[in-house]
């Protein structure tokens, strides 16, 4: 085997794997949109499409690069012909032809479109050609005005949300109160000193009678009473 071949033979696997990718993603997008589809939103759809064309664009690229030789001056024909099913195309085709017959041949091996797909895009190339330059431009000037409005509308709500990021959420704590509680927590900042008791003295039983009882009572007191007529018998 040549070197060209060699490198043939790398660069196809790699092609093989990245279309192999490709096919998983859009399959993947397939089975979403058909059982799936209520909660597919079109963010949803974007990402999944925008997946796929950078799958595509590194495809491409993988074309153009040199290390991929220029499949132009290469020519696929068919080996052989069959109208009896063949078991490893079924395998490799993933049960998707399984007889290599003159019916499919020129299907899969041709390097044109389907005549009557070349015929819808030789009217749509006609068509194109014959409208007037004018028009062209007013529809041109038309649609980008109203891209530019919308563009002008997508870029003010997207400010209006950073601010909003910016500007957060109102603040529910203080870093004051937080640092004070902390402080009352483990030094007793801001407490107030509970108040001292006097101390209870012991009293011995003489001074702890009542004031009253450590006072002289009184004797008693001596009335003269002296009757205001004399007496008719006294002398």
């Amino acid at each position: 085997m040549s070197r060209e071949e060699k490198q043939l033979e790398l660069a196809s696997e790699i092609m093989l794997q990245r279309v192999n990718e490709m096919k998983a993603s859009l399959l993947n997008l397939v089975l979403k949109l058909e059982h799936d589809h209520q909660n597919i939103n079109f963010p949803v759809f974007l990402d999944a499409f925008a997946v796929i064309s950078g799958q595509m664009n590194t495809l491409m690229r993988l074309l153009r690069s040199d290390k991929v030789p220029s499949l132009k001056g290469l020519t696929v024909l068919p080996l052989s012909l069959s109208q009896e099913k063949d078991q490893n195309l079924l395998t490799t085709t993933e049960g998707r032809l399984a007889y290599f017959n003159h019916e499919v041949v020129p299907d899969y091996l041709r390097t044109k479109p389907d005549p009557e797909v070349e015929g819808k895009h030789y009217q749509v190339d006609l068509r194109v050609n014959q409208t007037n330059q004018d028009t062209v431009n007013k529809q041109a000037a038309t649609l980008t005005k109203m891209a530019n409005h919308v563009l002008d509308l997508v870029s003010t709500a997207r400010d209006d949300w950073e601010a909003s990021e910016r500007s957060g959420l109102p603040a529910t704590y203080s870093s004051a109160d937080t640092q004070e509680l902390v402080s009352a927590l483990y030094s007793g900042k801001a407490f107030k000193a509970p108040a001292v008791a006097a101390p209870i003295s012991r009293q011995t039983p003489q001074s702890a009678a009542s004031p009253q009882a450590q006072t002289k009572a009184p004797g008693p007191i001596k009335t003269n009473i002296k009757s205001a007529t004399p007496h008719p018998y006294s002398r």
